[in-house]
């Protein structure tokens, strides 16, 4: 649902493949107390949300994870508990925000056509999930309230993921999800103000809370060995309800492709 969430669809996953030197304790892998990955990468992807130009960008990755319960990431921190089937947790996680212009640096986000619309900035976000998996298939469910000045808005999703084998170093993980957003949300990046419509080239908008997407991944993750691994991630979206029959939105479907290499200590 937001841009930067794409470069990081691919990386979250790594966090949970179990390293093949690890000890096994009831059938499963033991989990180190310890784990840290670090890679790099390039991702293409949108402009914004609803834009039909990419860019090319680099993408550091850095994860720590303490006995699989405390999470340090791209995305934010995060902690969570198991039980069974059931994972329940949350975290401090963020948003990027966006320029009304193109800056020219390699990890901005923004367009010159957004000329006139204002900044959007960085904001923080309390973020709460769960997942429960029944046989393959594991459904979740997340929500983030965003903290910033101009975003103060709410985001939630539902979904599917299946991790699927490809032999003993390969892994394809499909999924697929939707998201709402409230009307704070929509407004900030899918809404023009009267005033934004006199210094941009978009009439005034009102951008209401519903259905903003939906979304298709695919995943593919190889481990080479214990520690080195590679990445790719593929997803395509589909903008919805007011998000989609916005004027900012130049296209109601986008597409991003994310590759790394890692390490994992």
């Amino acid at each position: 649902m937001i841009p930067t969430r794409l470069l990081l669809a691919a990386t979250a996953l790594l966090i949970t493949l179990p390293a093949a030197a690890q000890p096994m304790r009831g059938g499963r892998p033991a989990p180190q107390t310890w784990e840290v990955s670090l890679g790099a990468g390039a991702s293409w992807r949108p402009t914004f949300e609803g834009s039909d130009r990419s860019r090319f960008r680099p993408l550091p990755v850095i994860i720590i994870n303490w006995r699989d319960t405390i999470t340090f990431g791209e995305g934010g921190l995060s902690a969570q508990l198991k039980g069974g089937r059931l994972r329940v947790g949350g975290g401090l996680t963020f948003d990027g925000g966006r320029k009304d212009h193109d800056t020219g640096g390699i990890f901005a986000n923004g367009d010159d056509r957004l000329a006139g619309m204002g900044d959007i900035d960085f904001a923080l976000g309390l973020r709460g999930f769960a997942a429960y998996r029944v046989g393959p298939i594991e459904f979740n469910a997340a929500a983030i309230k965003y903290l910033g000045k101009q975003n103060d808005g709410v985001v939630a999703s539902l979904g599917a993921s299946a991790p699927i084998p490809l032999g003993r170093k390969l892994l394809f993980i499909p999924g697929v999800r939707a998201g709402w957003a409230d009307e704070k949300y929509m407004q900030t990046f899918f809404g023009v103000t009267p005033l934004q419509a006199s210094r941009s080239n978009f009439p005034a908008f009102n951008a209401r809370s519903g259905l903003q997407e939906v979304r298709g991944s695919a995943n593919l993750i190889y481990r080479f060995n214990s520690h080195w691994f590679a990445a790719v991630n593929a997803n395509v979206t589909r903008l919805m309800g007011d998000a989609a029959t916005s004027p900012i939105s130049i296209t109601d479907t986008s597409s991003s492709v994310t590759t790394l290499l890692g390490y994992r200590f």
